[in-house]
């Protein structure tokens, strides 16, 4: 076994290599959730290793010690594991995956300790969606002629109509609107990769009548396009203005990703195709399009279920 560094690492190699993995995804500009992910499986699995008095050196980890990590994680809690769900012990084998690939791409080791390992498999589970009378009861709600009732219409409207990331829609700048051709660019993390993404005319009008408001107030001279009373709306902000707008208007607990997902199911349901989806909500893995999948498929069995139904007519 390969030994510590000295004056680096201490008693384990584990630390140095994890250092290694973020400079390389943060000089491959991978954004900044995607690579707290990766890090936090990654320290994950080393805490879980010298626990178990296994290898701290990656290049001496087998599959052996992964299958024996993964069966750790799923394993109740009460029973000595960390009781995490399937998505969640999938995302982290999706993780350390990386980790090892990218130390096979440094010649590191010669080949992946996942190789010949599958991920966890992950139960089909339906997206949670708001209910389209929910939201025109949302949008009714919002017919006031305030600063804060032109707002937040608007940032619904484009919630809906976008499905934006929650950051997505608090990074917004007046830069990025452009009310001539229907469009706004949406850039994902600072210097990341950007889209640009059409919105419908009325959305327009709710962003027009919105930014009539937005020109009296205080802070109008901010260049963010959703301000309040202490200036941008932050993501945390943006956040709580969902939640809190949802329960006024009595449609329960709804937070922006449930919008998010709410856009997705609708778009397929409408019509939408696989690849135009994929491009408006920034996704580059086509694994997200099953989840909605099935959404929608439950969605239109349940429509055409009265035309159909064995029961009818007996």
């Amino acid at each position: 076994m390969r030994q510590a560094i000295p004056g680096i690492v201490g008693r384990d190699m584990w630390s140095f290599y994890r250092i290694m993995f973020r400079d390389h995804l943060e000089a491959t500009n991978a954004a900044p959730r995607t690579i707290e992910t990766y890090a936090l499986a990654v320290e994950q699995l080393g805490g879980y290793l010298r626990e178990q008095g296994m290898p701290t050196d990656p290049t001496n980890v087998t599959s052996e010690h992964l299958v024996g990590w993964m069966r750790y994680l799923q394993r109740p809690a009460g029973d000595g594991g960390r009781g995490v769900s399937a998505a969640t012990a999938n995302q982290r084998y999706r993780s350390v995956s990386r980790f090892f690939k990218f130390l096979v791409e440094q010649e590191e080791i010669t080949a992946s300790p996942l190789a010949k390992m599958s991920p966890p498999k992950v139960p089909e589970q339906l997206v949670p969606v708001v209910k389209q009378d929910d939201l025109r009861g949302l949008l009714r709600s919002l017919a006031g002629t305030d600063f804060e009732s032109r707002r937040d219409k608007a940032i619904f409207s484009l919630f809906i109509d976008c499905g934006l990331r929650v950051s997505e829609m608090a990074d917004l700048q007046l830069a990025d609107l452009d009310l001539e051709d229907r469009e706004i660019t949406v850039v994902m993390g600072k210097g990341r990769r950007s889209r640009r993404l059409r919105f419908a005319r009325e959305t327009r009008t709710d962003i027009q009548r919105y930014l009539l408001r937005r020109g009296e107030h205080p802070h109008a001279e901010d260049e963010a396009l959703w301000i309040g009373k202490r200036g941008r709306v932050t993501k945390s902000g943006m956040y709580r203005l969902v939640v809190r707008r949802c329960d006024r208007a009595g449609i329960g607990h709804v937070h922006p990703h449930m919008l998010r997902h709410t856009f997705a199911h609708l778009y397929r349901l409408n019509g939408g195709n696989d690849d135009d989806l994929m491009r408006v909500a920034g996704w580059r893995s086509r694994e997200m399009l099953s989840r909605y999948g099935a959404s929608v498929a439950e969605a239109r069995a349940a429509e055409v279920h009265d035309a159909v139904s064995p029961r009818r007519g007996l």
